[in-house]
């Protein structure tokens, strides 16, 4: 699928700036980094991105440094939703990138002085080098090592780990970090929510579909609708009236993007089936982690959802799941070549809901 010309149009600007700024600065001689050998007590990890799968998907490499390095400085570089996202994590400090202009006119410079004035001895591209602009952090940080993964924003890495070869987003980066010499046993993202925020999530759900022993499912009815990832309005209210209609106790969850879509999808479901937009992106995940199971394409809060440990069915539109979907172990993916159907979510959903068995026949 064609990206976004917006997106396109960024891409390629950046591309300019940075290979513009390479050819003044060169490439950077490659060195051998032994974690084993060298006395590493700062380290720097960049994810210069903001989605929010992307900032989850760089979690484990928080974790793996932590527990390799317990006694280490771990800072981070991200946009503003990382920096949310990541409290309660074990980093030092969190810095934050923008995109706001003319804010970003200066800021980057002001980061790159603040981040050199530290001294790091390991600063790391968690992106996989997917990231001109992670690329771009990471070698001008004054790192005595620059580490990344071989590919086109390599130029400014002292140590160039070669390719894995897996592809999934979920094990690419532990093995990255794996060739850098780390011990990964099976790591996968994880949020920490304190168990005040557990227990606000709790109270806001309860607050919408009452106590009760029924199972709760959340369901997001978002999606990237420029990328084609969005299900259809029509989907989602044919499978939530369904799964309603069997007794379930349904939360719906609209996005920044969905919000213009509120008042349609209350006239297409019951009016006793909470719509909720949560701005709040930790209470967001305290109110997912109190669902039963969470049901959304493939978008930001599938991969939120699994952070925090719940059941994800994830309905995804492109012939991607492979890449980008969780593993077996924290999701089902649904993909079919010609769409997936509501009975199809259905059935799968309550297969989830073991002790809860109920019949497909509303949809059938």
């Amino acid at each position: 699928m064609t990206a976004p010309f917006p997106y396109r149009l960024n891409k390629n600007i950046r591309h300019l700036a940075t290979r513009a700024v390479s050819l003044v600065n060169g490439t950077s001689e490659a060195n051998g980094l032994g974690l084993d050998r060298e006395r590493i007590e700062k380290i720097l990890l960049v994810r210069a991105n903001f989605r929010m799968g992307n900032s989850i998907l760089a979690i484990p490499a928080i974790t793996l440094f932590r527990r390799n390095l317990p006694r280490a400085r771990i800072d981070f570089v991200g946009s503003p939703m990382s920096g949310i996202l990541f409290q309660n994590l074990p980093i030092d400090r969190h810095f934050c990138i923008t995109r706001r202009f003319p804010d970003v006119s200066w800021a980057y410079l002001a980061l790159l002085r603040e981040i050199r004035s530290v001294g790091y001895d390991l600063a790391v591209d968690v992106s996989c080098s997917q990231s001109a602009m992670g690329s771009f952090i990471v070698g001008f940080s004054r790192a005595r090592f620059r580490a990344g993964l071989q590919g086109k924003w390599d130029m400014w890495f002292n140590v160039r780990i070669p390719r894995p070869p897996e592809k999934n987003k979920y094990r690419v980066l532990p093995a990255f970090l794996g060739a850098m010499g780390l011990e990964t046993q099976e790591v996968l993202p994880s949020l920490v929510l304190s168990p005040a925020e557990k227990e606000e999530g709790r109270r806001r759900i309860e607050t919408l579909v009452g106590q009760g022993r029924q199972p709760i499912i959340g369901v997001f009815v978002g999606g990237r609708k420029a990328w084609g990832k969005r299900w259809s309005m029509e989907n989602f209210c044919r499978l939530i009236t369904a799964l309603y209609r069997q007794g379930v106790k349904v939360v719906v969850f609209v996005g920044p993007e969905e919000r213009k879509l509120t008042e349609l999808f209350k006239q297409g479901l019951q009016p006793d089936i909470p719509l909720i937009f949560e701005p709040s992106l930790r209470i967001f995940a305290a109110m997912i982690s109190n669902c039963y199971l969470f049901i959304t394409c493939d978008s930001g809060p599938m991969h939120l959802a699994c952070a925090v440990g719940v059941r994800t069915v994830a309905i995804f539109q492109n012939p991607d799941g492979n890449h980008w979907g969780p593993p077996p172990s924290l999701c089902r993916i649904l993909y079919q070549p010609g769409g997936v159907l509501p009975i199809e979510v259905l059935e799968v959903s309550l297969a989830e809901l073991l002790h809860y068995p109920v019949s497909v026949e509303s949809l059938s």
